[in-house]
């Protein structure tokens, strides 16, 4: 896929519910969070935008350490979990798992709570994620209580996701050129054979498949 040609970014910018998710899944990809909790990270990032909690920038700043690696919760047989504390890596790494689990214990044994950076932006924009279950999360201090919520889970859209998905979501302009540019890195580079590919195989001018690609096996083009 052709990189997006550099230009001057406008000041201000209202950027599309859809538009988020496709730049952040990108973006996600390029780090080492495991491909199956992409999705829900994804989501967890687009949520904390589009509630005001600076999910993208928050995203940018985690990046290197989470290029860097990817850390699970910790049980401690106890039916409670530790989440790393962010100067251990940032919260978003685990943000994910932790809501996984809140929703589960909430809805199996009534009530659950966590050690988690409950002031850290990625762990604010769980609730809204949880109302979705049915789950009410309490965040206090380094502690995460979910509960079932009492009317159960929330029917559609809260009032901020609802403004973002009929009038977009403000961004900067800067700040949306710096992250549509990480996005790019997960395309791969712009060429002859790339221009041809698509899915898991690679076809040839005439619409004749070349190749498979596996999800760990390197590409063997057929001369």
């Amino acid at each position: 896929m052709t990189p997006t040609p550099a230009h001057h970014a406008p000041a201000d910018l209202r950027v599309s519910v859809r538009e988020l998710r496709l730049m952040t899944g990108r973006v996600l990809l390029t780090t080492a969070i495991p491909f199956g909790s992409v999705a829900a990270t994804r989501d967890i990032v687009v949520g904390a935008e589009t509630h005001g909690l600076a999910g993208l920038a928050g995203l940018l700043d985690a990046l290197p350490a989470l290029r860097a690696r990817h850390l699970r919760p910790q049980l401690d047989g106890n039916n409670t979990a530790q989440f790393p504390a962010p100067d251990a890596q940032p919260a978003l790494a685990t943000a994910a798992d932790l809501l996984d689990l809140a929703v589960a214990a909430a809805h199996t044994d009534g009530s659950a709570s966590f050690t988690a950076p409950g002031d850290d932006w990625a762990v604010r924009a769980l609730p809204p994620l949880a109302r979705r279950h049915g789950v009410e999360l309490a965040l206090t201090g380094s502690t995460v209580t979910a509960t079932p919520a009492p009317d159960g889970p929330r029917p559609g859209p809260d009032a901020a996701e609802l403004r973002a998905l009929t009038y977009g979501v403000p961004v900067t302009g800067a700040l949306w050129q710096r992250f549509v540019a990480e996005a790019e890195a997960a395309l791969t580079p712009d060429s002859a054979l790339s221009r041809t590919h698509a899915g898991d195989s690679l076809f040839g001018p005439g619409g004749e498949i070349l190749a498979e690609v596996g999800e760990d096996e390197p590409v063997e083009v057929a001369s």
